[in-house]
This record gives structure tokens, C-alpha cells and sequence, in this order.
């Protein structure tokens, strides 16, 4: 009884967050004549994150409320494991971070400039492979970001990565794969000149902001949905160079199903994409990942609060 208070109380402020979304994303279920009635199956899949198999659940139950046919495979694994589910035809559909079917998928290696580029990338590989990339995208982008202890950050003035060359000598934390790709210490060297940067290897997840916490490093590198960031404790720094890149997400479905689904299904696709803000998916991953809820519970009443959903 505990977890399901908690749970409904983080929910209510994630639903004071989402207000200013609009009433675009809050349309009720048809009462009546479900449009997906007689629609063909979905066989949607996600992969092997908290934040991904919410994701497949907020979007699987939005759509059977609609009437719907889904069958929700999670944990599928990586970007290559659920891509090649995805070819063989196993699973019909998937959320995706955009950078991710730029980078692992089409092998594209070249930096991304903008989000639209990512979007034009993603869309054309998806295209050749008889894939849509649904639109909209999600508001939030999970990317690597760099943070600082706030009372750093306004110690040394500090709000982007361009600053950090004047500081001198200096400790950045990061899981070790960081040191060597571009959206990490290397792309930190190239892309900015950061040489005053001296690399400390961290556990993935809360050992960064325990080292920061002790002053172990000065700067690491976390996930920019991480429920951490929403504590004022820590400056999140800027990239003008985008450097870290762009993984806003949106639905892969195979093209030929998608033409089958009719607009309800586009439209149902929207509304909850809409509610997808960083600020909603720091407070939703807070209740998955630090609160223990379970995905579905917490997909369930998100989507009622905002009724996508009946009960």
C-alpha cells in the first residue's frame, strides 16, 4: 500500500507537469465503436531499459484502449538485437531513439549537426527497409549531458562546455566506453579543445553523482533523463556543438501495417508522444527506476491522469 500511494502521488506531479502539453494529448477512448476494432495485430517491442519498457508500455495500452490488438514483447535487448527482430519480421513495431537507428543502424559515423538530420537520416534508412518513422518525435531527447555541482557551476560562473578550457586541471567521471567515443572525453578534446580534462573511469548510473557528491571529479557525464537531474543539486552544462548528439524517440513500424491501422491509430500515437517532456520522463523514470513501480503500473496511471485511458 505504500508503493501504490508513492506511486500515485509521483504520478499527480508528473500530470501538474504535463499540463502545459495541451488538450491535444488528452482526448477520452471512444465509448462506443472502438477504431481499432478489426484492425490488423501489433506486435510491438522494446528493448532491455527501465525507460524503454515504459515506453512500450505507455504506447501498448494507449493503443488497445483504442481498440487495438497488441502483443508487447519487452526486453528484447540492444539497438541491433530489436533491429534485427524488427527485419526478420518477428515484432511489427518499436520505439527508438532516432541517434541510435542514425548511428548503429545505418552506420552512419559523421557527427549529427541537428535533430533534423537525425530525423532525415533515420527516416530514409527506415524507408529502404520498408519502415516508417512515426511523427511526431518525443519532446525529450535522451542524450549524454555534463553536469557540475550547481554550487560549482555558480562558484565559476558556469552554464556551457565552452567555458570549462579556463579552468585548468580539472577530473570528468564517466563510464570508461566515454573516454574514447566522440560523445564523450573524445569528442570533449576535438570538438572543443578540452586538454585541461583529466578522465576518471565510474560504474554506470549513481556512482557519477556520488563522485561528484564527495568531490571525487569536478564534471561527469550522465544521462539527461536520469530522475537525479530534476535536484537542483546539479548544473546540467550546455553543448553548443552537439556534441552528444540527438535521440529524440519515435515509433519504427513496418510501413505496410501502419497504412492498415487507420488514423486513430496516428492520432493515438501523438497524443501520448506529446506527454513525453524530459521533466515527465525524469519524474516517470524516478517512480521505475529509484521508487521500484512496476512499468505498466506507472504507464497505466500516467495515461489515466491524462485520459488516454478510462480506469
Amino acid at each position: 500500500m505504500v508503493k501504490t500511494s508513492r506511486s500515485r502521488t509521483l504520478l499527480t506531479a508528473v500530470t501538474v507537469l504535463l499540463s502545459a502539453c495541451g488538450s491535444g494529448a488528452s482526448s477520452s477512448p471512444s465509448t462506443g465503436g472502438l477504431p481499432g476494432l478489426g484492425k490488423p495485430t501489433i506486435v510491438l517491442g522494446d528493448k532491455d531499459s527501465d525507460e524503454e519498457v515504459l515506453l512500450g508500455e505507455l504506447y501498448a495500452q494507449a493503443f488497445r484502449a483504442k481498440g487495438f490488438i497488441v502483443d508487447l514483447v519487452h526486453n528484447i535487448g540492444g539497438s541491433q538485437q530489436i533491429d534485427t527482430m524488427f527485419r526478420a519480421g518477428q515484432i511489427d513495431a518499436y520505439p527508438q531513439y532516432l541517434g541510435e537507428v542514425v548511428a548503429t543502424d545505418a552506420a552512419f559515423t559523421q557527427p549529427l549537426t541537428s535533430e533534423s538530420q537525425a530525423e532525415q537520416l533515420a527516416t530514409q534508412y527506415e524507408r529502404s527497409h520498408g519502415a516508417t518513422v512515426m511523427m511526431p518525435v518525443t519532446p525529450f531527447s535522451k542524450t549524454d549531458q555534463l553536469i557540475t555541482l550547481t554550487s560549482f557551476a555558480e562558484k565559476k560562473n558556469l552554464s556551457s562546455i565552452e567555458q570549462l578550457g579556463a579552468l585548468g586541471h580539472l577530473k570528468l567521471g564517466a563510464d570508461p566506453a566515454a573516454q574514447t567515443r566522440y560523445a564523450g572525453d573524445a569528442g570533449l578534446q576535438q570538438a572543443y579543445g578540452l586538454t585541461n580534462l583529466q578522465f576518471v573511469s565510474l560504474a554506470a548510473g549513481a556512482a557519477a553523482y556520488a563522485a561528484l557528491d564527495t568531490h571525487v571529479v569536478q564534471f561527469a557525464e550522465v544521462s539527461s533523463t536520469d530522475p537525479q537531474l530534476a535536484n537542483r543539486t546539479y548544473t546540467v552544462l550546455s553543448d553548443p556543438k552537439h556534441i552528444f548528439g540527438f535521440q529524440h524517440v519515435a515509433l519504427i513500424i513496418k510501413t505496410s501495417l501502419l497504412n492498415q491501422l487507420g488514423p486513430a491509430f496516428q492520432q493515438t500515437y501523438a497524443s501520448v508522444t506529446r506527454l513525453l517532456t524530459l521533466d515527465a520522463m525524469q519524474a516517470l523514470n524516478q517512480a521505475v527506476a529509484i521508487d521500484g513501480e512496476v512499468p505498466a503500473t506507472v504507464a497505466h496511471s500516467l495515461l489515466v491522469q491524462k485520459h488516454l485511458l478510462t480506469s
